[in-house]
């Protein structure tokens, strides 16, 4: 980040895709971004990533000690299509 911005939101799109070939690589790089979002806070900075899926039964293991939830849309398995 610039020192002039106060934040950044990162995209990930399709993160099914790298998730299903190198699943331990990818939950790793989701703590490192919740590191980062946590220390630019310490300097008055925002750092959001958003993940996208296709794969409505992706789960992960908490990120950064936080859970990894579900948008409100989609945070009910009928609303994901999911039996």
């Amino acid at each position: 980040m610039s020192s002039e911005s106060t934040g950044l939101v990162l995209v990930l799109v399709g993160y099914d895709k790298f998730a299903a070939t190198e699943p331990e690589v990818a939950q790793r790089v989701l703590d490192i971004y919740a590191g980062q979002a946590r220390h630019a806070l310490l300097f008055g900075r925002r750092l959001i990533c958003l993940v996208q899926t296709d794969d409505p039964g992706i789960a992960f293991s908490p990120v950064g000690a936080t859970p990894v939830t579900w948008n409100d849309a989609e945070w009910l398995n009928s609303s994901r299509e999911i039996d």
